[in-house]
């Protein structure tokens, strides 16, 4: 992934204080965020947040109700049509010509561009050649959910918008399309993406916007996000993993209480200590492994869960509802 703001990185979407109003209710409300060439940024937060409202208005579906937004320097109020040719989309719900085949599909969409690029090409780089003759409706979730991203690339757009890439995938085709919208940025497309997985923001994400309520509470790189709110980092002593002489509790819970901010035990018998500083977390981790080796004991750091924890009070369910 490509760090932001390098010397050949530079604006390509700026939003201040954007909204979004419905009669009385307010779906976005006065968002403001930069989103920098090459770069993979995500917008995260449950179902409800302003997430796929936030990006319908840069791509130009939906007409902002105050603020402003401007996208490839154009503003999304009198330029929409000049953005829409320079942007690729792949709304949630994606539908396409069912009966026609991967590649059919991909060269429709090619011939709507004066200078859209290879479609073999474009097969190529998602991995769609073997299945580019099969009919879209035969396809698996993940390979259809490929094409949608095949048919907004074969545009050769300077951003491309993916609202919630892989909502409904399994986990082996999750990691499949991660791969692909890597590859993305590497080739030089800037990114929008819309998410309410924490764990796809911190394998794909140089930088994320935690939306709830339609505002935004925080945004910077997700190193920085989980840095400044993910919290402490824990040994965790699990219950489980016991010979038949394990270690006393007591034992183990004087060792991690040494240079532990905070001990506890967890419902399931874990006993769990908190650490500021992780070379004294690393420390009593390898003092565990000596002196208590019969348990099981994982280092955890802290990952945008934590953070979306501490600025939401719970973290989005599966579906993408607050818990």
């Amino acid at each position: 992934m490509t760090p932001p703001q390098t010397e050949r990185s530079g604006s390509v979407i700026e939003v201040a204080d954007l909204q979004k109003t419905y009669g009385e209710t307010t779906a976005v409300d006065g968002v403001s965020f930069e989103v920098f060439e090459e770069e993979i940024f995500a917008l995260v937060g449950p179902n409800g947040a302003g997430k796929t409202t936030t990006v319908e208005m840069l791509e130009c579906l939906r007409t902002p109700s105050g603020g402003s937004a401007a996208v490839l320097g154009r503003d999304v109020g009198t330029d929409a049509r000049a953005i829409k040719a320079d942007i690729g989309v792949v709304p949630q719900s994606f539908h396409t010509f069912e009966r026609l085949t991967v590649r059919e599909n991909v060269e429709l969409i090619g011939q709507l561009y004066d200078d859209s690029l290879a479609v073999e090409t474009v097969l190529d780089e998602l991995d769609l050649a073997e299945w580019a003759d099969r009919r879209f409706e035969t396809l698996s979730g993940g390979l259809q959910r490929r094409t949608g991203i095949a048919m907004a690339l074969v545009g050769d757009p300077a951003v491309l918008f993916l609202d919630e890439p892989t909502t409904g995938l399994d986990p082996d085709a999750r990691r499949a399309t991660w791969d692909r919208i890597e590859a993305l940025a590497d080739r030089g497309t800037t990114v929008v993406l819309t998410t309410h997985y924490m764990e796809e923001v911190e394998q794909l994400a140089d930088r994320a916007a935690l939306l709830l309520e339609g505002t935004i509470e925080a945004v910077d790189t997700v190193s920085n996000l989980i840095e400044r709110y993910g919290g402490a980092i824990k040994v965790v002593v699990r219950a489980d993993g016991r010979r038949d002489e394990p270690t006393a509790d007591d034992a183990i819970g004087e060792i991690l209480a040494a240079d532990a901010i905070d001990t506890y035990g967890t419902d399931e018998g874990d006993l769990v200590g908190l650490f500021e500083d992780r070379e004294r977390a690393q420390e009593t981790f390898s003092r565990l492994h000596r002196e208590g080796g019969d348990r099981a004991i994982d280092l955890v750091s802290a990952g945008m869960e934590d953070v979306f924890l501490r600025l939401a009070g719970s973290t989005p369910e599966p579906g993408g509802d607050l818990s």
